[in-house]
């Protein structure tokens, strides 16, 4: 269970309070990393000092998985770091865990009250007694706070693995964040990522409730937990790479590294979060097999005579303009031709390639038709379409 404390005094209008601060850091130090039910994901207290008669305490969800409680506190001194009311607000947080329990929430509450009670007693001998205390454990704030983050790692890992969920949604695309220096991976972050993103998303790999996949990339596995967001649209998985290794590797084994650490972070959110694990290996494998420099598909169209596929190499930069191919094979007769399309920047293929339509001897690329689009083709010059004979690229 993560803590969060927030303060309002109404006398200052201060909303920082230096002993709040490091009860923050001492209670998820003790309690981050536990599990006490699937309802919460964290408990926000907010200490309200000198509140007016008239003021209404909140007690309620926040963003579906946060309980909200606002108590009222008696605090001396916002700036200055204090035995006093670093104890009274750890004096508070009793009142505020027997609070959550009486917030309103559609489904079943999951909130193991009982059990977080139970730690918290068994903590309190364990909390700083005086100011010099207080002061010493303060000095260790950095190194707690990064263990901290670790700790909720695994804990909302663990929440994960005993609450499999149905899924729902499909992986669109992948990202690589490391915490080394700039452009330390490049290009192979950059071109990895593309790939994992077309193949995860062609074989319609899919999740509970996210549509991208981040991968945090450090030295240590605690390094790279520092990266933590809970976001319906993309989640973080984790997977580390040996620095001192993949500096005196040569282009090849550079290439290898980055790709042995996202078949890492793949299989171990795949892990956690009941993934298809089948379809996540038979991409590892393909790219594993086929290197950076492969042919992947853009996107196909086809009828009962002809498939159509448009094809590309990933660039060594995004800055780069790429030679996309159309590739069209009769069906009966497995006959094959290709043709170039255009010279398009990945980023803005999309406007000129936006759907394939195939008519009786032609085929037509239509690129979008938003106003963002026609100002994109006409900076670079672009066509709103192209047409190609199909009798003309079979004969080739």
């Amino acid at each position: 269970m993560r803590f969060l404390i927030e303060y309002k005094d109404f006398s200052t209008k201060e909303e920082k309070n230096k002993s709040l601060s490091i009860l923050n850091t001492f209670l998820n130090e003790h309690f981050i990393g536990d599990y006490h039910g699937q309802t919460f994901e964290s408990i926000l207290i907010r200490f309200v000092n000198k509140a007016p008669h008239t003021k209404k305490f909140k007690l309620k969800t926040l963003y579906k998985i946060i309980a909200e409680v606002e108590t009222e506190g008696n605090f001396t001194n916002n700036v200055k770091l204090n035995i006093a009311d670093f104890q009274h607000g750890l004096s508070k947080v009793k009142e505020a865990i027997n609070m959550v329990s009486q917030i309103e929430v559609k489904e079943e509450l999951d909130f193991n009250k009982e059990k977080l009670l139970y730690n918290l007693d068994n903590i309190i001998n364990k909390a700083p007694q005086t100011d010099e205390e207080l002061k010493n454990y303060a000095k260790k704030y950095k190194e707690i706070e990064y263990l901290n983050n670790v700790k909720r790692v695994d804990s909302l890992i663990y929440s994960c693995k005993i609450n499999p969920r149905p899924l729902l949604k499909r992986i669109i695309g992948v990202r690589l964040y490391d915490h080394f220096e700039r452009n330390t991976l490049a290009p192979y972050d950059y071109i990895y990522s593309e790939l994992f993103s077309n193949l995860l998303r062609r074989a319609e790999v899919k999740s509970p409730d996210y549509e991208e996949i981040y991968f945090s990339i450090g030295e240590t596995i605690e390094q790279a937990k520092q990266s933590i967001t809970i976001d319906e649209f993309f989640k973080y998985t984790y997977a580390t790479l040996n620095l001192s290794e993949y500096n005196q590797a040569d282009d090849k084994g550079k290439a290898n590294m980055v790709f042995n650490s996202m078949c890492e972070g793949l299989r171990m959110i795949a892990d956690f979060d009941h993934l298809e694990k089948d379809k996540i290996e038979s991409v590892i494998e393909y790219i594993g097999k086929n290197g950076i420099d492969m042919e992947i598909i853009y996107s196909t169209a086809r009828n009962k005579d002809y498939l159509v596929e448009i094809v590309y190499h990933v660039p060594h930069s995004h800055l780069t303009k790429v030679d996309f191919k159309l590739r069209i094979t009769e069906i009966n007769s497995n006959k094959t031709g290709i043709i170039a399309i255009d010279k398009l920047n990945i980023y803005y293929a999309p406007y000129s390639i936006g759907k394939i339509q195939l008519k009786k001897n032609e085929i037509v690329i239509k690129g979008r038709n938003s106003l963002r689009a026609e100002v994109s083709r006409e900076i670079d010059k672009l066509p709103s379409e192209y047409r190609f004979n199909i009798n003309e690229i079979l004969i080739r």
